[in-house]
């Protein structure tokens, strides 16, 4: 693959390391994320819907030590990510199934896992014509992510997703459509001044509850460096 980096990026004090696109590299976002995962318990069996490169597989076995299956469907991401799962030598928890979301019946039975963790493309395709297709609907909307993870799901598993704040209405309809109610909620801001950009939505496979809010995750401080929060999880969430 062109345009990748010629080192592994450290990661968590150089507990993992990332061969990583330069036009698709891990952001802050995703430790946000990681931070706030719920569900998953000693023997859980984790579905990570739209891999990439195998950031969240990899931060999430290292973890737990639990069994994670990394669904990619891109060739020079599924070869990238095998090249991170060998480098950080995490071969025996985690397994690559190479595949479609919107084909995910041929993939696995139903009621398959115990939580799924999925940061879906943020964009539709109508955005812009110039579609990077890790950024953008080109291989599956968020429809199609929800649609497979509540195939996936058992009743009482975990769904974990991360994503933009403007698609937050569309997220809850396609969630209770999907018999996936949100039962929590937190947002991502990138100062204190400034509005939510993003967000992680936790929802419970037919379980039915009131949602509760976490308090807001603010990544920057005024003067540009990272919050205490932010620090803290860099330095010890591994």
């Amino acid at each position: 693959m062109k345009s990748i980096d010629k080192n592994p990026f450290p990661f968590f004090r150089g507990k993992i390391f990332l061969y990583q696109p330069q036009s698709h590299k891990v952001s802050i976002d995703l430790v946000l994320f990681l931070s706030k995962i719920r569900g998953i318990k000693r023997k859980s069996l984790v579905v990570d819907l739209g891999a990439g490169f195998g950031f969240l597989s990899i931060v999430i076995a290292k973890k737990y030590r639990v069994k994670v299956i990394a669904v990619e469907i891109d060739e020079k991401m599924i070869k990238l990510l095998e090249e991170n799962i060998h480098l950080n030598k995490l071969n025996d928890l985690i397994e690559i199934v190479k595949g479609d979301v919107k084909k995910i019946q041929n993939l696995f039975p139903k009621q398959f896992c115990d939580v799924i963790v999925t940061n879906p493309p943020f964009y539709p395709l109508n955005y812009t014509s110039k579609l990077n297709p890790y950024h953008f609907e080109v291989w599956g909307t968020l429809k199609d992510f929800l649609k497979a993870s509540a195939y996936l799901l058992r009743d009482g598993g975990y769904l974990n997703i991360l994503i933009p704040c403007f698609r937050l209405y569309e997220a809850f309809n396609l969630l209770d459509k999907n018999n996936l109610p949100a039962r929590f909620l937190s947002f991502i801001y990138p100062t204190i001044e400034k509005r939510a950009k993003l967000s992680i939505i936790t929802s419970i496979k037919n379980l039915k509850g009131p949602l509760e809010c976490d308090k807001p995750l603010i990544i920057n401080e005024k003067n540009g460096e990272y919050t205490e929060e932010v620090k803290n999880l860099l330095e010890s969430f591994l």
